[in-house]
């Protein structure tokens, strides 16, 4: 079970102000927490999804996510199928995208890109494939985004119309990790 865990705050430090227990734990502990749990979310899309063309990836299976930042519903300040960066929370992140296809007739091409705020920010991998076994791709990008405000999702293309894999170890996914504020 993961629980969620607050985003780290800047300290507020009053002149002549003598900290307490709850001070050190905000200032020092939740902080370095952060800095040592790199991976901020992984997920999984475990059930079966068409593809033709330039496809949502709707992961259904969240493995980790200790901030809460995935939504499978549109918020206020997210699309649907996405995950919100934390507040307070503004840096680089590496986020791994892994877009996996069965093997059906007709899948030449399998392509892996990632959307900030709604909009294609870059193909994170591509391949071609072959129409009688299955086909994938993986890749990395390295994105700035802005606590609270920026949000990413997943796509896959497919050249053919074909379906995502419900084989474990064969799941699409997507992996975000802090790298540097």
């Amino acid at each position: 079970m993961t629980t969620t865990t607050p985003a780290p705050a800047p300290p507020q430090i009053p002149a002549g102000y003598a900290p307490v227990q709850a001070d050190l734990t905000a200032w020092v502990t939740t902080p370095f927490s952060f800095l040592a749990g790199a991976t901020l979310f992984r997920g999984q899309l475990q059930g079966t999804e068409a593809l033709s063309g330039w496809t949502l990836a709707e992961l259904d299976t969240v493995l980790e996510d200790p901030y809460g930042g995935w939504s499978a519903t549109a918020t206020g300040s997210q699309a649907a199928w996405s995950w919100l960066c934390p507040a307070g929370c503004s840096g680089w992140y590496e986020i791994t995208l892994d877009g996996l296809t069965n093997a059906q007739s007709g899948t030449s091409e399998v392509w892996t890109a990632l959307y900030v705020d709604g909009a294609a920010y870059q193909v994170a991998s591509g391949a071609d494939g072959s129409a009688t076994t299955a086909s994938g791709s993986s890749g990395s990008v390295m994105v700035p985004l802005l606590g609270g405000s920026d949000y990413v999702s997943m796509y896959i293309y497919s050249s053919g119309s074909v379906n995502t894999p419900a084989t474990a170890g064969r799941y699409p996914s997507m992996e975000i990790a802090w790298i540097s504020s």
